[in-house]
């Protein structure tokens, strides 16, 4: 069995193809992501990242080209789409704008009852996936609508992460959160995916909370892939990804600024503690 659980080969989507409005949303994407990596997705607004990912559990239908799971064909037999989809499981931007179930144990169970899981193992996961998002048990008979707005999204992603998917794919997570809100749901992916294994893909325009998380960073620019690598080699290119139009992390812009004013300095820092190794590499040398 393949090592890469996901691969595209070639693949483009055209929305309104042949008309006026035609809109080359993804070109020739070839893409292989390994099992068990935390891939980061980033990109100006309109660069491609939401559609490419709808193609990876066969909500979008590429114009061309093929998406593979575990090397093979998602869409070879239209009769198993089902099962890829809970395989491979996505959590829309806010998704708590999707809660609808009488109580938060419902809400979370919604998933795995339409696998036909047996009931003990609906409640196993169900108490599961809401130990995974920091919320304890009396949580489960309380309506999902009288929680705040960062205890509804931790419910929304537990919801998706009780199917238990080999890929679970996070579309901008922390988008609306406070700081404190932000930084649970990071730790609690990030926990999440130590804790089973699972390849984690998060979608976000926060090269910050990227550089925090992610083992690799995929770059969208104008519907292509511009770069995919750790992210010590896609933030290696940080002037490139600002002239992209993207926000680099606030320490990277401080080297680029430096460089710029003649330091001998990296521009791939992107954590407290690689910009202190290097002002102190600096300092021995004389530079500052």
């Amino acid at each position: 069995m393949s090592n890469f659980v996901l691969e595209t080969i070639n693949l483009s989507h055209i929305y309104s193809k042949g008309t006026t409005s035609q809109v080359d949303a993804i070109r020739d994407i070839c893409l292989k992501i390994e099992k068990g990596e935390l891939v980061g997705v980033i990109g100006h607004t309109g660069s491609g990242k939401s559609t490419l990912i709808q193609h990876f559990n066969g909500l979008l239908k590429g114009t061309s080209g093929t998406v593979l799971l575990d090397g093979s064909d998602i869409w070879a037999d239209k009769s198993k789409l089902r099962n890829v989809r809970f395989r491979v499981g996505i959590c829309f931007q806010y998704p708590e704008y999707q809660l609808f179930e009488e109580t938060v144990y419902k809400d979370v169970a919604f998933g795995p009852k339409n696998m036909k899981l047996s009931d003990s193992e609906v409640d196993l996961r169900v108490r599961e996936a809401i130990s995974f998002v920091g919320l304890d048990e009396s949580y489960l008979e309380k309506s999902p609508f009288d929680l705040s707005g960062g205890e509804k999204r931790r419910v929304a992603i537990a919801g998706v992460m009780a199917m238990k998917p080999d890929v679970l794919i996070l579309d901008e997570p922390c988008a609306g959160l406070d700081p404190k809100g932000r930084e649970t749901v990071l730790n609690l992916i990030k926990d999440y995916r130590e804790t089973t294994e699972s390849t984690v893909i998060i979608v976000s325009h926060s090269m910050e909370d990227i550089s925090k998380l992610a083992t690799k960073v995929l770059v969208m620019n104008n519907s292509r892939l511009a770069y995919y690598g750790t992210v010590d080699e896609v933030f290696s290119h940080a002037e490139e990804l600002k002239e992209m139009g993207l926000n680099i992390p606030q320490i990277t812009g401080l080297f680029l600024r430096l460089k710029e004013k003649g330091f001998d300095v990296r521009t791939d820092i992107y954590t407290l503690e690689k910009a202190k190794d290097e002002i102190l590499k600096l300092l021995k040398g004389g530079c500052l």
